[in-house]
């Protein structure tokens, strides 16, 4: 069962902030530390330095000798069953990660490797490269040991939004970054049938298939070298003539990669990674562009690619059904929660994976004011990447009311909403609305709140939204193109 079926939440993966497993069967994604090091979002950059606190304590260790205490940091990794996530040997989900005894294996092995000391590895993920047996299900293990807490509070948060009761109850540990050590707390924790779960974000989860020994290898290592001998002209370089007498000189990469492999049979070297650890102990900076290169490449996954890997209904059924829901709504105080828990829904799927990490009724301002929905802004390109690049609209946070009015907003709403911007958390919002009879004057309000450096808010309403949402049955474009016409309106209204 999934976790939408448990808690009869109704909603497809899309609308979903979090990654909607089954606990009882294995799902191929891992929580991946290089993609969360690569965001922008606060939760992230937190999350991120938890992360790196870990690594840095271990670094410090190991380069000053201090092997048994590089150990003893080791000692709460446990094979964390909460998240579902990895592939198990046997099909369920035992998880082939980090056992309590597979720790002590996995920290004697990057001692052995000698990699930390060499320079060769520097981030937690580094060790998937260059360290002999550990794969991306360790890696994945170790990453949620160390920021449990961080996905304890996540999980608490996407309950609040759900309604999906918590229980008190001991946690398992997690690595404190500012005490430097591994603690446990009491705190409200997801249980189903006696089985704790935890939430994981899907933005930061991935396959783990581009930063990994067999693409730095391949690409990198066998490339260079391959371009070194041709250079030299060594022994494995052919020649060929043509019939115009003219020749080039030429060497296959796998001819390369054989003689690697030969290498390694005649124990010149222990394993590829300890090849490839010595290879780039002399050209450090071959892994440096690596490293560089797939921060292009490693990027959150799609909506599409998680309707696709979870059997979803197609994305025109979910639209129909989605406007359905919306029309379905009855209008006025009595269902404003219903009407605010599916404006979050619809932002989940119309705005990821550029606004990712919803939160509900958001205190500011020491708690004198709450916002309805809050959502994270992490785009690397189109609109909301325009607001702030551009437009040079601070938008870090982008703040929605939800309004399930029978009148058209006026004033009052959109001064309530801009009353919630501040220049260090954002001066863009949303206010949702069911109907608007007048937007040429609504469009001119919010123009006026521009013009005085209120912010910039985008009043929508039902209309709006359906339009976007049919709208995704064909060119996901068109979703950003619609905002940046109200922008422009806005904007350059007279």
């Amino acid at each position: 069962m999934k976790i939408s079926d448990i808690y009869d939440l109704e909603v497809d993966q899309v609308q979903l902030d979090f990654v909607n497993i089954e606990i009882n069967r294995d799902y191929p994604l891992y929580i991946d530390p290089y993609l969360i090091s690569t965001r922008s979002d606060p939760w992230s950059v937190e999350v991120d330095g938890t992360i790196k606190s870990f690594f840095s304590k271990v670094v410090d260790y190991i380069r000053n000798s201090e092997h048994s205490k590089a150990i003893e940091l080791f000692r709460f990794m446990s094979e964390p069953k909460e998240t579902c996530l990895g592939i198990s040997k046997t099909g369920t989900k035992n998880g082939r990660g980090v056992g309590q005894g597979n720790a002590t294996d996995i920290i004697n092995e990057i001692i052995k490797s000698k990699a930390i000391e060499t320079g060769v590895v520097q981030n937690i993920e580094d060790i998937v490269v260059f360290v002999d047996d550990i794969d991306k299900d360790k890696l994945s293990d170790m990453t949620t040991n160390i920021i449990r807490k961080h996905l304890i509070d996540y999980t608490k948060e996407q309950c609040k939004i759900w309604g999906i009761s918590l229980f008190n109850q001991d946690s398992l540990p997690y690595w404190n970054r500012y005490s430097e050590d591994w603690e446990i707390s009491k705190e409200d924790l997801l249980f189903y049938q006696g089985r704790e779960l935890l939430l994981v974000p899907k933005a930061i989860v991935s396959y783990i298939s581009e930063y990994n020994a067999q693409k730095y290898g391949w690409h990198f290592v066998v490339t260079n070298e391959r371009d070194e001998q041709l250079a030299r002209r060594s022994s494995l370089v052919k020649f060929k003539k043509y019939k115009n007498g003219k020749g080039v000189y030429y060497l296959p990469k796998k001819d390369v990669d054989n003689q690697i492999t030969n290498q390694i049979s005649n124990g010149d070297f222990e394993s590829r990674k300890d090849y490839l650890r010595q290879y780039t102990q002399s050209k450090p900076e071959l892994f440096d562009r690596f490293r560089n290169s797939k921060s292009k490449e490693v990027k959150s996954l799609t909506n599409d690619e998680f309707m696709k890997h979870s059997g979803s209904v197609s994305i025109d059924k979910l639209v129909d059904a989605l406007i359905v829901s919306l029309k379905s709504i009855p209008i006025g105080t009595k269902n404003a929660s219903e009407y605010q828990k599916y404006i979050k829904s619809i932002l989940e799927i119309l705005f990821y994976p550029h606004l990712n990490n919803p939160i509900i009724e958001e205190k500011i301002h020491q708690g004198r004011k709450r916002v309805d929905i809050v959502m994270s802004n992490i785009a690397l390109g189109g609109f909301f990447h325009r607001l702030h690049n551009i437009n040079k609209i601070p938008c870090g946070y982008i703040f929605i009311e939800c309004k399930n009015y029978s009148k058209d907003v006026a004033n009052p709403e959109i001064d309530q909403l801009s009353g919630r911007f501040s220049f260090n958390k954002g001066k863009f919002g949303i206010l949702m609305c069911r109907n608007i009879d007048n937007k040429e004057l609504l469009y001119q309000r919010c123009s006026d709140t521009y013009k005085n450096d209120n912010g910039l808010i985008i009043p929508l309403d039902d209309n709006d939204i359906i339009f976007m949402l049919e709208s995704l049955k064909g060119e996901k474009d068109e979703v950003e193109n619609f905002l940046e016409i109200i922008k422009k309106k806005i904007i350059l209204n007279n």
